[in-house]
């Protein structure tokens, strides 16, 4: 696990979102103000306020910076993988557990969330956690884990709203309905103190965010930010009924290839049945409330209009348990559906690496000339591209043998040379060519900004430019009139644009040099009526 925490600031934070929340966090930091969340000096309330909290104790205890940003998301991803080792020990023993815990760890989506500044990683946590502890409360008896389950959806709604209750609430409500259980274990669950403990951890910030800021905050956050993104298209993040169904296989691999083997293997299918489940142990139930799970969240998700490929995360601990028993029941009974998986496993490697090599063909963006040069120089294709020929070697050996447990171990050596090479050559040599530029304008930014002074920008909308230029406002401008606008006030404009923007606006600055120059970027610095005056010279030529 040390993966999430390894080099947490080898390489800058990503705009957008990333950088909006750490803006936030860092205005609420140097404010003071704890209860409105504020980004660019317009009140921000995309997300309740738990992880700006935690990114403010980051910044007191080690600075501003990546690793007091990333460090809260990589604290809940190392929570996560071993609640889910703690929680399948106690259900299914230490081997299934560590295939659980390694699988969860060793995707895509676990190991970039777990090392982005972003809210996926702690509702991930909270809502896995907390059913979890439902799950063992009711496999027991006992009533303590329902209150914990309580505390832990207390700090999703914190970290993320009501979609902490509204996941959790399905899964257990259809589980209890599927056995029959409903009445019979709802009536033993402690409702008052559970709701009692809800209220207490979440409630008191959504009282006093409502009372600093009344209807807008309720607008805002409850309507747009949770009624629209599910009803409609936000931020230009559409995708088709089957988004997830493309994403989650591709990401969980090489982790679900048995788990399709085991669906099939089981015959008619008779355990869709609620009777095939209803005289089961609680143990032997497990599978179900996980397929429940997995199946209701991506549900959800896909019939929400806005999608994106990590909103998966909650679902992904209950896809490990069922990828991790599949392959300890495919390690108990190895037959030709053995070979067939692993056979299977071994070609899509050797794709892999092959795409590794081919890729970097591919690179030609004139915006970016070196780009290319600068990721070939790394030597990275090249050992991904061996990592994977070897894993493949590994899986084509292990399905000889007929020994799954080799297979395992050269799919997760694979994937822990293919991230550390992200984390240590790939990330570098990106952010050098794709956000060098905007991190050298924030930089030129906070030593030209004087007060009085006006930074701005037409047509660059990256929140990096407030984060590392360390300036709590800096407007985004998208037309020549609110330029123009912008220098009928005293103050100089200090104005980051790209060429292909000014044409666009056919705004002509050909009059003023401009004081930095990075990549695509411009940064002019224009005196008060300083268009107008340029349009004038223009104009008597």
């Amino acid at each position: 696990m040390f993966f999430f925490f390894w080099r947490l600031d080898a390489y800058t934070l990503f705009d957008r979102t990333e950088t909006e929340t750490a803006e936030v966090a860092r205005q609420m930091w140097i404010s003071g103000d704890w209860i409105t969340p504020v980004f660019n000096d317009i009140r921000y309330f995309d997300k309740p306020v738990l992880l700006y909290w935690l990114m403010g104790l980051g910044f007191q205890l080690f600075g501003i910076g990546e690793w007091a940003v990333r460090l809260p998301s990589a604290l809940f991803a190392t929570a996560l993988i071993l609640a889910t080792w703690q929680f399948g020990r106690t259900q299914l023993g230490a081997r299934v557990a560590l295939f659980a815990a390694t699988m969860l760890m060793a995707n895509p989506f676990a190991f970039g969330l777990g090392r982005t500044g972003v809210t996926d990683m702690g509702l991930a946590f909270f809502i896995a956690a907390g059913l979890y502890c439902w799950y063992s409360s009711y496999a027991s008896g006992q009533k303590q884990g329902y209150l914990l389950c309580a505390a832990l959806l207390g700090g999703g709604v914190l970290i993320k709203g009501p979609i902490a209750l509204l996941l959790p609430g399905l899964i257990v409500g259809i589980f209890l309905i599927y056995i029959g259980q409903l009445k019979a274990v709802v009536t033993t669950m402690p409702w008052v103190r559970g709701i009692g403990i809800i209220a207490a951890i979440a409630l008191p910030w959504y009282v006093l965010v409502t009372q600093a800021n009344g209807w807008i905050f309720l607008d805002k956050f409850f309507i747009h930010h949770n009624v629209d993104r599910f009803l409609n298209v936000i931020d230009n993040q559409p995708g088709p009924w089957y988004y997830y169904l493309l994403f989650t296989p591709a990401g969980f691999f090489p982790w679900i290839v048995f788990l399709f083997i085991a669906l099939f293997r089981w015959g008619k299918w008779e355990w869709l049945s609620p009777r095939f489940w209803q005289s089961r142990s609680a143990v032997e139930q497990l599978p179900l409330f996980m397929g429940l799970w997995f199946v209701i969240v991506t549900i959800f998700l896909s019939t929400a209009s806005t999608k994106l490929p990590h909103y998966i995360m909650p679902a992904l601990p209950a896809l490990a348990f069922l990828c991790a028993q599949a392959w300890e029941a495919e390690s108990e009974h190895s037959s030709k559906s053995t070979r067939l998986g692993l056979s299977f496993v071994a070609l899509a490697l050797t794709v892999l690496g092959v795409g590794f090599l081919v890729t970097l063909g591919f690179i030609n963006d004139p915006a970016l000339p070196e780009l290319r040069s600068r990721i070939e120089a790394t030597g990275s294709p090249w050992i991904l591209a061996t990592a994977c020929f070897l894993a493949a070697l590994g899986n084509l050996l292990a399905a000889f043998r007929l020994q799954l447990q080799w297979a395992w171990g050269c799919s997760l050596g694979a994937f822990c040379v293919i991230f550390l090479t992200a984390i240590n050559l790939l990330m570098p040599a990106l952010e050098t060519q794709v956000h060098g530029p905007l991190l050298d304008m924030a930089s030129t930014f906070h030593k030209e900004v004087r007060p009085g002074d006006q930074p701005a920008t037409l047509g660059v909308y990256a929140p990096s430019l407030n984060f590392y230029g360390q300036i709590n406002h800096i407007p985004v401008y998208e037309k020549r009139s609110q330029i123009i606008n912008q220098l009928a006030h005293p103050e100089r404009l200090l104005l980051l644009t790209t060429e292909s923007r000014l044409e666009k606006n056919q705004l002509d600055l050909s009059a003023f040099q401009p004081i930095h120059t990075s990549g695509i970027y411009r940064l002019y610095a224009l005196p008060p009526g300083a268009v107008k005056a340029s349009n004038k010279k223009e104009n008597n030529r």
